[in-house]
């Protein structure tokens, strides 16, 4: 079986890497591939930490709820030698870990998968990769081949643009691409053992690092009442059991402990470990496969899923066009630079938690002690660990640092003492999800360029010219002026200007462009505006003009056809002032609003009526074949129009699609309106029911029972049968099916509830599918300013069964 471009990215290994890449990529409308040789997802605890930084990463995908679910926070790690407290480390608030073990770690994430119209392949296994450039070039136009085997014996051997091993240490991705796996392995085994606590005396926020000469204990604790404890285990232990666990703890730890229903009892052995480089042509790893490391710390998950979203944001912005393919040569040299930090750090710790010479353990006593009495480790340490003071470097060309050499303002000089507010560093958290740059609302696939205020307050001037300056860039880079960040329509506190100049160090009015993950790329004032437009040439692939609309006549209707990067074909109809996004249902694609546009006002309103991939116009565009992928493409057919900000209508499957641009561009969206729309929570089918809509993507007959049905058996079997032949022609089979499975099991509602938009839901009265009720208990509940409207003498289609009564409802609204 030969695949061909089905997918732009194929994923190998399901764990945690695996899966943020996936989910990183497919919030940025990028096709994926995830396939993984296991089974099913692994049933133990494994990694158990989540730094704050890998929760910012979480809670961008919208999956922070997960984590308090079912996570332990920490407050305090405690140090002991010989029995005796020696140092405590004491979380801060924003600086403290979760416990929250590696199953459920990829359970929340394989739910945003599935939220995001991703599926992962079990029992696939990667045999081979053929066609990579061991030159190490990206050659425009060229794929890598993968062979892969399924579970029934079906060899399929799938040409593919790109490809992630993220399938652990002892990655095929990485043999086949023949890169070294540098390092060694420790002489020593470790016992791990997940177990409750008989009559538990410990606190169940404290972690606990038992060292002496008899060797290191950890206890930490987990959800469900479990504690992990790790320790070194004797030579002669090969396959350790709870009963050895339970002497060791008795030995090397505080005593009184009995260990009781374990969950889990492993020996293993522990590695520091790191690829020679981390991509070759067009194959990346990332995770395990990349790196390998002592458990101390807690970091190896985290720096997993860490390495994804540093890859993926890169590689969408590539896949999209957005991006020259020389920024993925920034992967390597960043995240190697972390896991060398990591595999040092971790080592340093597992070797100072095993001596066992007197010396060595008054050396070790005395500097915990030091370190505890200065709060080193609090103050130094623990930002360290929660990735909050990871600073890339930021390497120029001979332009850039020409550019460059004789700047040596005294923000840069405050900035490289505070590691946190230099270039390369993230902008500090909080700040960021204020100014929109992070968070889930905010855009996944643009660079911000922010612009602070001078100590009186004044940006207008600069904040235009850097409007001026970005413009060629606008689908790649958004402006964001400190001083006039809004909400809806209320202000920001004017306080939000102040503490950005204050957290970033500079009281200058100037400006920080800003990567999609959070790292300042370049920051400067007015006298840098020329190095800030040598450095968006050098980062992007510029855009042509947009379509300036110069037509007088009106209502205007005109095709538009696709640029050389993908933009969805769409039908303009007027040439209004105020601009609205049209999305069809999933029985028809733009041709289905046909009969309603000699009603449409096309002198205040422009429309443009697109057609989704699979449908119409773009019935052979590959593609996902899933509702954000639909989003994402709405975001390219308004930057290919220079439409800034627009409205959106979407019909029934198209109601879930404007409700994730919204998620993902809130800043540009002005008013939504669902017809008979699949709400955020999606659509679940009846069993009994769902063959009848399956079968409905091939049979022609399963099509004109659904449209009968959903406009309450009242119009013409006439119209009925030329409703369902027009379907059959306007969306094929698999494309059908892709989005029926799409809309039914993606849930977005925990993300999207509370959105201030102004947001209309409109229903036919003789629709049983899409009842007032349905949106009573979806929609109305979803949005705080959203209106519900009732269309008589109407079903599912409401532009075709009252037109002119639809489109008078509508503008209306869209007027207020």
């Amino acid at each position: 079986m030969f695949t061909e471009n089905d997918c732009d990215v194929l994923i190998v290994g399901a764990g945690p890497t695996g899966l943020t890449a996936a989910c990183e990529l497919l919030r940025r409308g990028v096709r994926v591939r995830l396939i993984d040789q296991a089974p099913g997802a692994s049933v133990h605890s494994k990694a158990m930490l989540v730094w704050p930084r890998t929760l910012d990463i979480l809670e961008d995908l919208g999956l922070a709820d997960g984590v308090d679910k079912y996570a332990v926070k920490l407050r305090q790690m405690t140090y002991y030698s010989e029995k005796r407290p020696v140092s405590r480390m004491r979380m801060t608030e924003d600086l403290a870990p979760f416990c929250l073990p590696q199953r459920l770690t990829e359970e929340i994430l394989t739910d945003g998968l599935a939220g995001l119209g991703g599926t992962i392949e079990r029992e696939v296994r990667l045999l081979a990769l053929h066609g990579v450039d061991f030159s190490g070039a990206i050659t425009p136009g060229r794929n890598v081949t993968a062979t892969l085997e399924h579970a029934d014996g079906t060899v399929e051997r799938l040409t593919v643009p790109w490809v992630i091993g993220a399938d652990g240490a002892t990655s095929v991705v990485r043999n086949q691409l023949g890169i070294a796996y540098e390092g060694a392995t420790y002489e020593n085994r470790f016992l791990i053992t997940d177990a409750k606590v008989a009559d538990n005396p410990l606190d169940p926020d404290e972690v606990h690092y038992y060292q002496s000469r008899l060797g290191v204990l950890a206890i930490v604790p987990q959800p469900y009442g479990l504690y992990r404890f790790f320790t070194n285990a004797p030579a002669e232990l090969d396959d350790g059991t709870l009963e050895d666990m339970q002497r060791l703890v008795d030995l090397r730890g505080p005593g009184g402990l009995k260990l009781v229903d374990p969950d889990w009892v492993t020996t293993f052995r522990v590695h520091r470990r790191r690829a020679a480089s981390f991509q070759l042509s067009r194959v990346f790893l990332a995770g395990d496969a990349a790196h390998a490391h002592s458990p101390m710390g807690g970091q190896g998950l985290n720096t997993g899923i860490q390495d994804a979203q540093n890859l993926a944001w890169k590689l969408a912005s590539v896949i999209r066009g957005d991006a020259r393919p020389a920024l993925l040569d920034s992967y390597t040299p960043e995240r190697a630079a972390v896991a060398d930090a990591v595999v040092r750090d971790t080592d340093l710790q597992t070797r100072a938690a095993m001596w066992s010479r007197n010396s060595q353990v008054a050396l070790r006593d005395v500097t915990m002690r030091t370190l505890d009495r200065t709060r080193t480790l609090d103050r130094f340490y623990l930002p360290i660990a929660a990735g909050r003071r990871w600073v890339y470097d930021t390497p120029q060309d001979d332009q850039g640092a020409k550019g460059r050499a004789g700047r040596t303002s005294w923000c840069s000089v405050k900035s490289t003492l505070r590691r946190h507010a230099r270039e390369g560093a993230a902008l500090p958290r909080q700040l960021a999800v204020d100014l929109g740059v992070a968070g889930p609302s905010a855009d996944p696939g643009l660079h911000t360029l922010v612009v602070l205020p001078d100590a009186r307050g004044g940006t207008r001037d600069l904040a235009e010219a850097v409007r001026h300056l970005a413009a060629p860039w606008r689908a790649q880079v958004r402006v964001v002026d400190a001083a006039a960040v809004r909400t809806g329509t209320r202000r920001r506190k004017p306080a939000l200007a102040d503490r950005a100049a204050r957290e970033l160090h500079c009281k200058r009015a100037g400006f920080h462009l800003v990567r999609p993950d959070g790292h300042i790329v370049l920051h400067g004032h007015r006298e840098e505006l020329k190095e800030l437009h040598q450095m968006l040439d050098r980062l992007f692939i510029r855009r042509d003009e947009p379509i300036v609309d110069s037509r007088t006549d009106s209502p205007v209707e005109e095709d538009m056809s696709a640029p050389s990067q993908y933009v969805p074909p769409a039908h303009i109809v007027g040439d209004g002032t105020h601009k609205v996004i049209v999305l069809h249902s999933l029985f028809g694609g733009h041709e289905s609003f046909r009969t309603w546009w000699p009603y449409l006002d096309g002198t205040r309103y422009s429309y443009a009526f697109m057609d989704a991939r699979g449908f119409g116009k773009a019935l052979d565009a590959a593609g996902t074949y899933s509702t954000d992928e639909i989003a994402s493409d709405v975001l390219s057919l308004a930057d290919s129009l220079g439409w800034q900000e627009f409205s959106l209508i979407g019909h029934s499957l198209g109601g879930q699609p404007i409700q994730q641009v919204l998620l993902k561009a809130p800043h540009r969206v002005r008013k939504l309106i669902g017809l008979s729309p699949v709400p955020a929570s999606g659509m679940p089918i009846p069993d009994s029911d769902f063959p009848l809509f399956a079968e409905a993507a091939h049979k022609v007959e399963n099509r004109r029972i659904i449209i009968d049905l959903t406009t309450g058996n009242k119009l013409t079997p006439t119209w009925v049968d030329a409703w369902a032949e027009a379907s059959m022609k306007q969306v094929g089979p698999v494309a059908f099916r892709s989005y029926l499975d799409s809309f039914r099991t993606t849930d977005f509602s925990a993300r999207i509830t509370g959105a201030d938009v102004p947001a209309l839901a409109v229903v036919g009265e003789n629709d049983p599918a899409v009842t007032p009720d349905a949106m009573n208990e979806t929609w109305m509940k979803h949005y705080p300013n959203a209106e519900l409207a009732v269309i008589g003498n109407s079903g599912h289609y409401p532009m075709v069964e009252t037109p002119v009564a639809l489109a008078t409802l509508l503008e209306n609204f869209l007027a207020k």
